[in-house]
């Protein structure tokens, strides 16, 4: 039987960072996005706007032109970059780059749909490599290519069982102890944080191991993986410079997903959507609120 720590709020109260008194814009986490198509509207916004329910500052959106309006319209609360293609190109990805100020994490792959990764292996490679920020990788953009560049950096891949079988060619198993001896055994392999995204919720580094089985029956409508990317980013970009881990801030944004589904359930029953998840985040995070 394989070893793994069941998560519980201490692990939110761990990662959860004091927001000083003397705080300015900018200061508690500035998160990029990048995905979204000419089907797939909806994930990046799912995403970014989890990101700022997690209590991220900025959160700079980068998507298609043709989707941009439409998102914009949904919400004031985030910076649209209208990308120039219909796809991640490497020109997208020049003028994205070019435009973008300093952020702290990076989100990539929401809703982004299948397409050549060229552009996206640009902005990995810019941000990661050369700008020292922390990635999340999700959705189309999980590929070994883009795994390559983030190898050993303290990132995070969220696959879904699907996507853990397309990219790392092996199921993921059935049993709770298969899975986690596979998640370990790919993270290990890939140097990265991966988090198997299933009813009981698999997050390891290749060394620890944590299950979240805070998972409902009832979160299983679509944009519920794209709002943990969104959750985890922010808390990657919270806890820049800080010595908290990336597979502890995984297991922190798992959770805080998951009671955040509950209380929509609560209300709602089987009947919530995504944005009834997002809305229920900063009930579940401000009772770990901290001041200093």
């Amino acid at each position: 039987m394989e070893e793994y720590a069941e998560v519980n709020e201490h692990i939110i109260d761990k990662v959860i960072q004091p927001r000083k008194r003397t705080s300015h814009k900018g200061d508690n986490g500035v998160l990029a996005v990048v995905g979204g198509s000419r089907i797939f509207h909806g994930a990046p916004f799912f995403t970014s706007m989890a990101a700022a329910r997690t209590g991220a500052d900025l959160v700079y959106l980068a998507v298609p032109k043709m989707i941009a309006g439409s998102i914009r319209a949904l919400s004031p609360d985030l910076i649209v970059f209208p990308l120039p293609d219909a796809k991640l190109t490497p020109g997208s990805a020049s003028a994205f780059l070019k435009w973008l100020p300093e952020v702290d994490s990076l989100v990539i792959g929401p809703g982004m749909g299948r397409q050549k990764l060229e552009g996206a292996r640009k902005i990995v490679r810019d941000l990661c490599l050369e700008r020292g920020v922390r990635v999340l990788i999700d959705a189309e953009a999980q590929d070994s290519s883009l795994y390559s560049i983030v190898k050993n950096k303290d990132c995070i891949t969220t696959p879904h069982p699907g996507e853990f079988k397309r990219v790392f060619k092996t199921d993921a198993g059935e049993s709770l102890d298969e899975k986690v001896k596979q998640v370990k055994a790919k993270a290990s392999e890939s140097g990265m944080v991966i988090v198997l995204k299933a009813y009981e919720t698999v997050i390891s580094d290749g060394t620890e191991v944590y299950v979240n089985k805070f998972g409902s029956p009832a979160m299983t409508c679509g944009g519920i993986g794209d709002t943990v990317s969104g959750v985890i980013g922010a808390l990657m970009a919270q806890c820049s410079g800080t010595e908290i881990r990336s597979v502890e801030i995984a297991a922190a944004g798992s959770l805080i997903v998951s009671l955040a589904g509950r209380k929509a359930a609560e209300q709602r029953g089987y009947h919530i959507v995504a944005t009834d998840i997002i809305s229920e985040i900063s009930t579940v995070m401000k009772q770990f609120d901290k001041t200093e």
